[in-house]
């Protein structure tokens, strides 16, 4: 379909070309007035902020940003710069009035050495309500955030990696919260000491029962299974004490990763079954662990930008996912 043709702004008529301009552009006149004029051809203005969102939220590349926009790769980093030097807008606060108990997943994300992005995120909701970014996991960086979201939110518990300094900084400021250490951690570390394809019976045996943890929902299967723990350790307790000596009668045990993977599967019961008493709190700190790997393929993507561009990276991604997500919600209702 051609383009609609001009109209007089002195009586309304339509338009026909009447020759061009020195400069080669139309001009238009009018048969009832006699009036012509050059109409200028108004441009889209281009909205460099949607460009910004698709590099950030979608992992588009300044080759394809560029391919899409018409502008220069060496123009569109000019202009996002000044985006990074900006604060990414305040992550706005989630009502938590339709939940009945609402449990805190905190977890860290090591994307390269010396570079942690620590985020939380309550259950059962998609929405990111914090994240800072540290060079390890300190205690006292990670109790700062936590004194922040008590500021603004109510939790009945806690769920995390059960890392020193996580553990440290939520007994200093959630003393009364009951503190699930994430089952799919401690299982994963058994399974490393173990082997995940260990040749002795006995190790077999054990490695079994630390499969188990997943089945058991109750408090008297927990007791059983503590039971046939403590049974498993009154029945080998020769080859786990088992050592090698050397020349200068320096001494050693054989068997560290089946005691290392004891002493985990001994503290099971007092740290990663809070759940049996609160039916609604996570086993897992998994469903933050899904939203990490949105942020892994955006580091692929973007892997070759600056370290101290990183921090504001990730507070605008998280910016644009909770708003992504928000869209979403109101398009579903």
């Amino acid at each position: 379909m051609g383009n609609k043709r001009p109209r007089c702004i002195s009586c309304n008529k339509k338009l026909t070309v009447w020759g061009k301009t020195p400069h080669g552009k139309k001009r238009y006149g009018c048969h009832v007035c006699k009036k012509t004029r050059v109409y200028h051809q108004q441009r889209k203005k281009t909205d460099f902020f949607v460009l910004f969102r698709q590099y950030i939220l979608w992992g588009h590349t300044y080759e394809q940003v560029s391919d899409q926009s018409g502008y220069s790769i060496q123009y569109l980093q000019r202009t996002f710069q000044v985006f990074f030097s900006q604060e990414a807008p305040h992550l706005s606060i989630i009502d938590q009035s339709s939940f009945d108990e609402t449990f805190l997943l905190l977890d860290g994300l090591w994307l390269k050495r010396g570079f942690v992005l620590m985020a939380y995120r309550q259950s059962r909701t998609l929405t990111i309500l914090h994240i800072s970014v540290v060079g390890r996991e300190a205690a006292t960086k990670i109790a700062k955030d936590l004194l922040t979201l008590k500021q603004a939110y109510i939790f009945t518990g806690i769920v995390s990696d059960g890392g020193t300094g996580i553990a440290k900084a939520v007994g200093d400021v959630f003393p009364h919260a009951p503190h699930q250490i994430c089952l799919a951690h401690l299982h994963r570390d058994i399974i490393n000491a173990l082997g995940r394809y260990p040749k002795d019976e006995r190790v077999k045996e054990l490695k079994r029962m630390a499969d188990h943890v997943w089945l058991i929902e109750s408090k008297e299967a927990l007791q059983w299974w503590n039971k046939q723990v403590h049974m498993w350790i009154r029945r080998h307790h020769l080859f786990l004490k088992e050592k090698r000596y050397d020349t200068d009668r320096n001494s050693w045990y054989i068997h560290k990763g089946v005691r290392s993977a004891i002493a985990t599967l001994q503290d099971l019961p007092h740290t990663s079954f809070k759940f049996l008493d609160h039916p609604l709190m996570p086993k897992t700190t998994n469903e933050l662990e899904a939203q990490f790997g949105h942020l892994g393929k955006r580091w692929l993507s973007h892997r070759g930008l600056k370290t101290e561009r990183w921090e504001s990276f990730m507070r605008w991604f998280v910016y644009f996912y909770n708003e992504d997500i928000a869209h979403r919600k109101t398009k579903e209702a």
